[in-house]
């Protein structure tokens, strides 16, 4: 299927392993890492080995090297607990943030989550702006902007009864920008479905203003990504 728009979105962006390519800033960017989501897992009762960090690290070196970004931009929700940051987390960050940090700059933007950043020795930003750009984690209303690049959703896409993390564009959605939304780069996070989802579905202060009904699914799935219809049709034909 090619919707109208796809070669023009492609043309800007690479999308791949959950994380988001911008071509013109040369710049990577990933939202909700949720790192120590294992453990909180593992807390609730779960007893076997999901090897969060081993994940982590494969999808981040893929992405660095599909794309060779001269930054890599974490937008928000990078740790998972809000009130607790153990050794073994605090390690594991660390060791993600080394990976990343030997390819190119890393710059963090903070989300709900992040209380403990600073616990982990780690500066962070509210939004990270470039180029007409500008990157956010979305749990917070932003009056001045560029196109949007946002997280906080998690959004998943049901497609003949199989789930897939998705992004989500809208054209000139928010104060007349463009808007990506993120999928969760933590496989763990199982995701929000987004089929039949409405205005105040949405977490995002800046989305539950907006018309949602026009933001269009993009799934990439093994290097192939198709740009779907409006959620407008996707409801009407599911």
């Amino acid at each position: 299927m090619n919707v109208p728009g796809e070669d023009a979105l492609l043309g800007r962006f690479g999308f791949y392993g959950g994380a988001l390519y911008i071509r013109e800033l040369g710049a990577c960017v990933a939202a909700d890492v949720h790192i120590g989501l294992e453990e909180t897992l593992y807390s609730q009762g779960l007893h076997f080995p999901l090897h969060e960090e081993a994940i982590l690290q494969e999808r981040f070196r893929a992405v660095i090297d599909l794309f060779r970004p001269s930054v890599f931009v974490l937008a928000g929700d990078i740790l998972h607990s809000f009130d607790r940051l153990g050794r073994s987390v605090r390690q594991k960050f660390s060791s993600i943030l080394s990976t990343l940090q030997a390819s190119c700059e890393v710059v963090l933007v903070r989300g709900s989550h992040d209380v403990m950043l600073p616990s982990a020795g780690a500066g962070s930003l509210e939004r990270y702006d470039a180029g007409g750009y500008t990157v956010i984690h979305g749990d917070l209303a932003v009056e001045d902007h560029g196109l949007l690049v946002m997280g906080h959703e998690h959004p998943v896409i049901e497609i003949e009864m199989d789930r897939f993390p998705c992004f989500l564009f809208g054209q000139r959605l928010v104060r007349g920008e463009d808007v990506i939304v993120l999928p969760a780069f933590n496989p763990l996070s199982r995701g929000v479905t987004i089929n039949y989802a409405r205005r105040s579905d949405f977490l995002s202060p800046l989305l539950r203003k907006a018309d949602c009904s026009r933001l269009q699914p993009v799934v990439e799935a093994g290097g192939e990504v198709v740009l779907l219809p409006p959620l407008a049709a996707v409801r009407r034909f599911a």
